[in-house]
This record gives structure tokens, C-alpha cells and sequence, in this order.
């Protein structure tokens, strides 16, 4: 939703690019994501790295599927003449599969103490 509203402002509102307007509301949904998944959805997972190394991970895995995103938007709204809901909403049901396995898997993935303790040695 936050990236949706903030892609119409920009886009339909300040008529800056559809690629550009989906760039950006996607980085401003993607920080909002990191701390809801930090806060809340992964609060209870054991994870020994800082927020900062969170942070860069979140981006690092993040990125492509914005770039990604921004891209299908663009294509969608310009070569297949979807709407821009539309084309965000296919492109975001893809990159949501990819976002989940790495937030769970890599970035969030909870620790047992066994775990933990072959890390330190």
C-alpha cells in the first residue's frame, strides 16, 4: 500500500517518470518493511548480527527485486497498457516470493544456541 500511494503521488501527481515514481516509492516502502520485519515479524528470531548488517542484507536482497519491480511496472504500464496498480501488483506478487525466502532464510533466520555457539568457536 505505502509503495502504491507513494508510486500515484509521484507519478500522477508530480508526473516524474512511472519508473522513476516506482523506484522511489519502493525505497520508502522497503525501509518501512525493515522495520516492521525487525520490530515485529522476526522480533522473536535469535540473530546475532547488528542492525546495520541487517540493514545492508535487506537492501542487498531487496534491490534486485525493486529493480525488477520498477522495471515489470514500467513494462506493464507502457508495453501492455496496465494500469499502474495492476502492473504493481503483478510485479509485486513476484517479488514477494523473492523477498520472503530471503528475510526468512538469510537475513532473519533464527538461530538455535547449538547454532550460536558454532558461530563464536
Amino acid at each position: 500500500m505505502i509503495n502504491f500511494a507513494l508510486l500515484t503521488l509521484f507519478h500522477n501527481l508530480l508526473n516524474l517518470p512511472v519508473f522513476v515514481s516506482q523506484l522511489l516509492g519502493a525505497e520508502i516502502a522497503l525501509l518501512s518493511n525493515f522495520m516492521l520485519h525487525h520490530h515485529w515479524t522476526y522480533k522473536s528470531h535469535h540473530v546475532t548480527k547488528s542492525i546495520g548488517q541487517l540493514l545492508v542484507q535487506f537492501h542487498s536482497s531487496s534491490w534486485p527485486a525493486i529493480l525488477g519491480s520498477a522495471l515489470m511496472v514500467s513494462a506493464g504500464a507502457h508495453l501492455l497498457h496496465l494500469g499502474d496498480l495492476a502492473a504493481l501488483a503483478i510485479s509485486s506478487a513476484i517479488a514477494l516470493l523473492w523477498n520472503f525466502g530471503w528475510s526468512k532464510y538469510i537475513i532473519w533466520r533464527d538461530m538455535t544456541p547449538a547454532d550460536i555457539k558454532g558461530a563464536i568457536k
